[in-house]
């Protein structure tokens, strides 16, 4: 038995319904998940500054290179550092006032739904004053 024109137009609506959601739902999950993932990394990035500055802090009070390194490394818990915190200088009454940045490379794995992983390196620094 043919189905009527109304019934036919009422079928084929339903699959441009279906066509037109997973058409939006890939790009609103791909839009929530970047979301998802900017907080994390902003997160992390957030903390590993942090670490740099209390490195540095460290450094400033005149610190060996291994305390600068547990320092920074206890204050970047939970995440790991990628390579050892480096400080520019070593203070010491020569340099009293002046700045010691206390840095690293940091890789970033960035992988958000359907978009390819992509991995960014940033630089972490932490700046303070020599005593």
């Amino acid at each position: 038995m043919p189905l009527s024109t109304g019934t036919r137009r009422l079928s084929d609506q339903r699959g441009a319904a279906a066509v037109e959601f997973a058409l939006v739902a890939a790009l609103l999950l791909t839009l929530v998940f970047g979301i998802f993932e900017f907080g994390r990394i902003y997160s992390e990035l957030e903390v590993l500054t942090s670490a740099a500055r209390e490195g540095a802090r460290v450094a400033a009070v005149r610190g060996t290179a291994e305390e600068i390194r547990a320092a920074t490394e206890l204050a970047a818990s939970p995440y790991d550092l990628d390579s050892s915190p480096v400080a520019d200088k070593v203070c010491d009454d020569s340099t009293s006032g002046q700045h010691v940045t206390v840095g690293w490379t940091q890789n970033f794995k960035i992988s958000v739904g359907l978009l390819p992983p992509l991995d960014k390196d940033f630089e972490i620094t932490g700046v303070f004053r020599c005593e």
